[in-house]
């Protein structure tokens, strides 16, 4: 399967597992270690929102990055302990030079002990994972590293980028996104291309990085209103603190009460 805009045949919605693995191997793990160097230029500035969260924790706190990234997060505090994880192997190198401790986990299956965290962060991760059943998996794990009484703040990117009358600073003014054809991609389930900066026609695409000469193809499953909350009920030893919409994100925090 290549990743690769010219590519004759776009991947399909998956049907099992094993397919959800597959897509998200090529396109979502294999792009951004083809990515890391150039993905990471581009994220230099800390959500407020997040190191507002992590700013509520005490000193001495354990905290996990799920899906760290280049580390933007690992830096806002000395005072407790931060780790990261994370499915590159090119982001995670970027880490390490940074001198962050961190290692490579698959964020459904996290290799640290039940009850070890007091706190977590999964910042623009979720949206990567192709099924609903792969999505809860991650978050029950999520709610299994963290201490009883720990929280964890998660983000997704939302299929609604206008909220209230307001638009994202995702979507481009007068941006017109490209119309796919329905009928087509319907009999066939293959995903279709989102146009960058404009509104998502559909809550499972492939998104475009440019590279020179190449464009890769990133799948996303963007979430709907509530649909973040709905998967989360499934597990009853988390209760949600807050959720709320962040200039098209919607992010959840939740209590690991049990």
């Amino acid at each position: 399967m290549s990743n690769t805009s010219s590519q004759s045949t776009l991947p399909t919605l998956p049907i099992s597992d094993f397919d959800a693995s597959h897509l998200e191997e090529e396109h979502v793990h294999k792009v951004y270690n083809d990515i890391a160097h150039n993905f990471s230029d581009t994220r230099h500035k800390p959500w407020p929102r997040v190191v507002d969260f992590l700013r509520l924790f005490p000193s001495g706190s354990l905290i996990l990055d799920v899906g760290c990234g280049n580390g933007k997060y690992m830096n806002i505090r000395d005072d407790f302990m931060m780790i990261g994880c994370d499915r590159s192997e090119g982001l995670l190198k970027i880490c390490r030079d940074r001198g962050y401790q961190v290692f490579l986990s698959d964020c459904m299956k996290i290799p640290v002990p039940t009850n070890m965290f007091d706190g977590a962060i999964c910042i623009a991760v979720l949206h990567h994972i192709s099924t609903e059943s792969r999505r809860l998996a991650a978050l029950r794990e999520i709610v299994r590293l963290l201490k009883p009484g720990g929280q964890a703040l998660v983000t997704v990117w939302a299929k609604e980028q206008q909220v209230e009358n307001k638009k994202s600073t995702y979507i481009t003014k007068n941006a017109k996104p490209s119309c796919p054809n329905h009928a087509t991609h319907e009999e066939t389930k293959e995903l279709s291309i989102h146009t960058p900066r404009t509104e998502f026609q559909r809550s499972d695409c492939l998104v475009p990085w440019t590279k020179p000469n190449e464009k890769l193809l990133r799948y996303y499953h963007v979430f709907v209103r509530h649909e973040l909350e709905r998967t989360l009920a499934h597990i009853p030893e988390a209760k949600i603190v807050n959720s709320y919409n962040d200039d098209g994100n919607w992010c959840i925090i939740f209590m690991k009460i049990a």
